[in-house]
């Protein structure tokens, strides 16, 4: 029988749909930065919510990856005219998959996106922050590979320990953002204008969610984030292959 602690991390990530061209499509960046890390990817098509618990029984770790709108109604709000097109079955699989994997203790990662969801999914809410006098320009079409404008690392936080501390540049592709910040969550980036850049759970061993899109930069620290997604997912293997197995990966969630 092979040994289970040779075999790489399996992590799961979620792909978007394309209802006009019928199909699923994902920037192959994402892949590579799994691969690059140590582990395989597996990507998670929009299923029905009852198949999230069993297809979770089989990862490492869930990467939510960004993409269009989150639908108001799933954080109590009336549709924003300023919103993109949304994709409901999409919202509604990707809350089911945080929530298994939060019972589960997996590692998440969200990105842009990814993060939102992570915020509507444990209780918060979001923001349309689209011009305004102060805002920055956070939605930029441009290559996807440069950083656009800066980030603040708060200090004392998880994601601090990874990236370090204060300024980080980055790049931009979003107009939603969270609002009222869930109550598991904490403010882990600020932009100079205020918006809320990153998340994190405290009370979990690995929940991170950044707004922007750090499978596409080129410098190396971007590569820092999936080599902690796949650390964690990697220790939590080990403590659950333990002669002590039992270990509570995760806090009240």
């Amino acid at each position: 029988m092979a040994d289970l602690t040779l075999r790489k991390p399996l992590v799961g990530i979620t792909v978007n749909r394309d209802y006009l061209r019928g199909r699923f499509w994902l920037p192959p960046s994402y892949c590579a930065r799994i691969e690059e890390a140590g582990a395989l990817p597996l990507l998670l098509p929009p299923l029905q919510s009852a198949a999230a618990a069993p297809l979770l029984d089989s990862l490492s770790a869930l990467l939510l990856s960004g993409g269009g709108d989150i639908a108001s109604f799933y954080y109590g709000e009336e549709p924003d005219p300023a919103l993109n097109q949304v994709d409901p079955e999409r919202d509604d699989w990707e809350i089911a998959l945080v929530r298994a994997a939060l019972s589960r203790g997996l590692p998440i990662l969200g990105i842009c996106r990814g993060m939102q969801l992570l915020n509507v999914a444990l209780g918060g809410t979001l923001l349309n922050i689209s011009g305004g006098p102060g805002r920055l320009q956070h939605y930029q079409r441009s290559p996807r590979r440069y950083p656009l404008h800066t980030v603040e690392i708060l200090p004392r936080t998880r994601l601090a320990s990874i990236l370090g501390e204060g300024r980080l540049a980055v790049n931009s592709f979003h107009h939603q953002a969270p609002a009222v910040v869930a109550p598991l969550l904490r403010k882990a980036a600020l932009s100079p204008d205020g918006v809320v850049e990153a998340l994190e759970s405290p009370a979990h061993h690995f929940l991170i969610g950044v707004q922007w899109h750090p499978e596409s930069l080129q410098q190396p620290s971007a590569r820092l984030l999936f080599s902690a997604l796949v650390g964690a997912a990697v220790k939590r293997g080990e403590l659950l292959t333990a002669p002590s197995a039992g270990v509570e990966l995760s806090g009240p969630l």
